[in-house]
């Protein structure tokens, strides 16, 4: 695929990038034909475009002690949406959060340690929120797929 605001050489330094995320500049270049220092240009203009917008490392949320993965539809009445999406946003357990078309205003994937800790999480953080009209937990089983970003 090919995108209009970026060659061939930046659509595979990405799709590098994406497979091993600490492949350094030099290796990176040599697969490429090209120097490190021509790689850290692109990759540096591709950050300042906000094509890249940042690096990051995935962790096993369950080797960490967080064992339930859930996602939450918390229906919000619209004046307090701001409102409790800033504030939920803050909490250390959120992972993701979204306002959503329909019914369920804010959808929101939190990492939480234990049943008690997502009980505490929804009547001590979500619950005592003003506007809070209804929430629907839905708790992960299996995970098949979980990606790292959008693919080119």
């Amino acid at each position: 695929m090919f995108l209009p605001h970026m060659d061939e050489t930046d659509q595979e330094i990405i799709r590098l990038l994406h497979d091993n995320g600490r492949m350094s500049y030099a290796k990176i270049g040599e697969q490429l034909n090209l120097s490190r220092v021509a790689i850290q240009k692109r990759v540096d203009a591709m950050l300042e475009n906000g094509i890249i917008e940042n690096f990051t490392v995935r962790l096993n949320s369950t080797k960490l002690g967080k064992y339930i993965s859930a996602f939450f539809e918390v229906e919000v009445e619209p004046r307090f949406v701001e409102q409790a999406g800033n504030l939920l946003s803050e909490e250390p357990e959120v992972i993701s959060i979204y306002q959503m078309t329909g019914p369920s205003t804010l959808h929101m994937h939190a990492l939480l340690k234990d049943e008690d800790a997502l009980e505490h999480f929804l009547f001590k953080k979500i619950y005592v929120l003003e506007g809070i009209v209804n929430v629907n937990t839905h708790m992960v089983i299996k995970r098949f797929k979980q990606g790292t970003g959008l693919e080119l």
